[in-house]
């Protein structure tokens, strides 16, 4: 009998460390808030509830309905519960996280012949080690996904979508209209412009941006353009050449603007390709 209540300390203080792992492991994925005692807490129901094993109970304590209620349990003593939508998130990364670990005992208890506490350590090491790696490749997407957005230029019934990434530090504003400037690279934007000004920037020299008017013969088109001044790094002050498009819309609608300028950049702002655009936040909020 004593050989009994000490495997079912070992199976406890177990649980315990696992239920804590996979809790913290939640916590640290879904960026919530959880005090350290709440965790322990928390990892504490949920060893109890396994050592009832040990017990005769009623079966529906061993049901997966309330399996589940005990895991609700556990997500709301250590998170608390606010809104639905984040509740649902954290069970879900809750899950995923000890089905990976899971997977990883099972795997090891198929591939090796560890006893059971090495094979314990063996699937929490495997599974945190998965977790962040995976993670990190979802977090960068998401990253991605939040900063690059889709920006269409329409002109003279001329569509050109570019990719654009948020910069916070692009405050630039055309200093006579107040309009903001949107950089694109001229390669984007080189279908757009009149053959005229094409062929002034494909020469490279910025000077002759002072030319424009020798060699744009449509009033329509020199009514577009501005000279936005600008600072940069390595360069005191400069002058940009702009235009107002017909409008411009973010990310297939979900905004659209008729004041604002398209800044023409000679360089490449992106070595890789992933963008060739810089847009301020003002136009995101």
């Amino acid at each position: 009998m004593e050989l009994v209540y000490m495997y079912v300390d070992v199976i406890f203080l177990e649980n315990l460390i696992i239920n804590y792992i996979i809790l913290y492991l939640t916590k640290r994925f879904s960026k919530s808030e959880a005090r350290n005692i709440y965790l322990f807490f928390s990892s504490l129901l949920g060893a109890l509830y396994v050592i009832l094993i040990f017990f005769s109970l009623p079966n529906i304590i061993y049901s997966l309905p309330f399996k589940i209620i005990i895991s609700i349990l556990m997500i709301i003593i250590t998170f608390g519960y606010k809104k639905l939508y984040e509740f649902i998130k954290i069970m879900s990364i809750f899950y995923l996280i000890s089905f990976i670990v899971g997977g990883a005992a099972f795997a090891l208890i198929y591939l090796v012949n560890f006893d059971l506490k090495q094979i314990i350590i063996g699937a929490l090491f495997i599974s945190i080690l998965l977790i962040y790696i995976g993670w990190g490749h979802i977090s960068k997407k998401n990253l991605e996904s939040d900063i690059i957005h889709v920006v269409q230029i329409n002109i003279n019934n001329i569509k050109k979508d570019v990719k654009a990434i948020l910069d916070t530090g692009n405050t630039l504003h055309d200093p006579l209209s107040s309009y903001p400037v949107v950089i694109v690279e001229y390669s984007a934007l080189k279908d757009l412009l009149p053959e005229g000004v094409k062929n002034l920037f494909d020469r490279g020299n910025i000077n002759d941006i002072f030319e424009i008017p020798k060699v744009v013969d449509d009033d329509r088109w020199l009514k577009r353009f501005r000279l936005v001044p600008y600072n940069s790094i390595g360069t005191d002050s400069g002058m940009m050449v702009g235009f107002i498009p017909d409008n411009l819309i973010i990310d297939d609608n979900k905004k659209s603007f008729k004041n604002v300028i398209i800044g023409i950049y000679l360089k490449r702002l992106n070595t890789t390709g992933d963008y060739e655009a810089l847009i301020g936040s003002e136009l995101l909020i």
